[in-house]
């Protein structure tokens, strides 16, 4: 039997980037889930200063290079087949149900990391299992340090190794999109929800058949979780005033490589290095914590300039292309990180468009390697970016 595809939606196939998913994510699911999704901190404009900045760096091409480029990445001494993971993005299980392990499945199949949060809407021992040897952790540190001592076992008994520490959520971020859709877990049935149900039917009857969302990784820690709003939960679980001190404990605690997810200040960058860490995760949380912070890849380049070429940085926020990727290599970044394209791809398809969206970076990657006459990422540099100083109006 031929599955027919509903009137005016094309096939996945037919969506050429990650912009194309994201409308379609849109469609598909309720207004609350891709607020939630789709949104920013503030009036956004952090979020939209990522894609701004991004778009301004130049890339420079040369040609005549016979390259057929090699799109692998070594990070922690592991090579991985692209220079790019998944993201942790809490909620997962509310943007489209099975979310986290399709792409899981993904990770897996294309040997990429895949970075579980805290806050998942699946337990990181079934993310893990799902992505084989690709997963990792991402912890927000308790007020509870058995809370937090048990959360990093878990991790490593699950075979998990590569753990980072997110500490740009002292608190929740000023989530206006979240506020106006009365955005609640779990679901407070009312006409508004309703009506978001019955206008999207197909996310309602994935989410029918595996249940409301919750948070399975912290419910042995509290029986109250499922009963709070997201805002709710991180004011009352996540530790807000972590210090150095702390994360020089979390080191003592975590045998594995941990990096520190949310630098923006170059001197920070230099403080989770003296604390124990084995990289910097350069990330403004996709413009979702404070509206008038840096784009994450102008502080990208600040960071690189003041520890070194040595130290790993990795980076996220706004990347949703290979050129994308290609501007944050020239910039300093040595493996790239994006969590709204891939969560983008598995709400406007499940499985299939979980797999679409590695499917679209990994091209679009090969592609701009192709165009610059780069033979590989680790090779792509400096070199090839565009700084006017080649223009015609520059050479006096």
């Amino acid at each position: 039997m031929v599955r027919r595809i509903p009137r005016g939606e094309a096939p996945l196939r037919s969506l050429s980037c990650i912009h194309d998913l994201a409308r379609r994510a849109k469609r598909r699911i309720p207004a609350f889930a891709w607020g939630y999704l789709d949104g920013g901190s503030g009036e956004e404009g952090g979020l939209r200063r990522n894609r701004e900045r991004l778009d301004s760096v130049l890339l420079k091409p040369r040609f005549c290079t016979g390259v057929r480029p090699d799109c692998s990445a070594e990070l922690f001494g592991r090579r991985y087949a692209q220079p790019f993971g998944i993201a942790p993005v809490g909620m997962g299980g509310l943007l489209w149900p099975g979310a986290d392990l399709a792409l899981a499945a993904e990770a897996k199949r294309h040997d990429l990391p895949m970075v579980a949060s805290t806050v998942s809407t699946t337990a990181l021992e079934d993310i893990a299992q799902a992505a084989g040897g690709n997963a990792w952790f991402q912890l927000y540190a308790s007020r509870k340090p058995e809370i937090n001592r048990d959360l990093l076992e878990r991790a490593w008994a699950a075979g998990i190794r590569v753990m980072a520490v997110t500490v740009d959520v002292p608190m929740a971020g000023d989530r206006r999109r979240d506020v106006r859709n009365r955005f609640v877990l779990p679901f407070r049935p009312g006409p508004r929800f309703a009506w978001e149900v019955l206008t999207h039917p197909a996310w309602a009857l994935a989410t029918a058949r595996h249940g409301s969302p919750g948070f399975p990784n912290l419910a042995r820690y509290s029986g109250e979780v499922d009963g709070q709003t997201l805002t709710a939960f991180i004011s009352s679980q996540i530790k807000d005033d972590l210090g150095w001190d702390d994360i020089r404990h979390f080191r003592q605690l975590w045998p594995g490589k941990m990096l520190i997810k949310g630098i923006l200040a170059p001197e920070d960058a230099a403080l989770a290095l003296d604390a124990g860490a084995d990289g910097i995760w350069v990330s403004n949380h996709g413009g979702r914590q404070q509206d008038s912070a840096p784009a994450a890849i102008d502080a990208l380049a600040a960071i690189r300039a003041e520890i070194g070429p040595g130290p790993v940085v990795v980076m996220d926020s706004g990347i949703r292309s290979g050129e994308d990727m290609a501007r944050a290599r020239v910039m300093g970044a040595d493996f790239v990180f994006s969590g709204r394209s891939f969560y983008y791809g598995a709400a406007a398809g499940g499985q299939a468009g979980a797999a679409r969206a590695v499917e679209l970076l990994a091209s679009d990657l090969r592609r701009t390697l192709t165009q610059l006459g780069c033979p590989s990422w680790g090779a792509l540099d400096g070199r090839w970016r565009w700084d006017g100083r080649d223009s015609p109006d520059n050479r006096g």
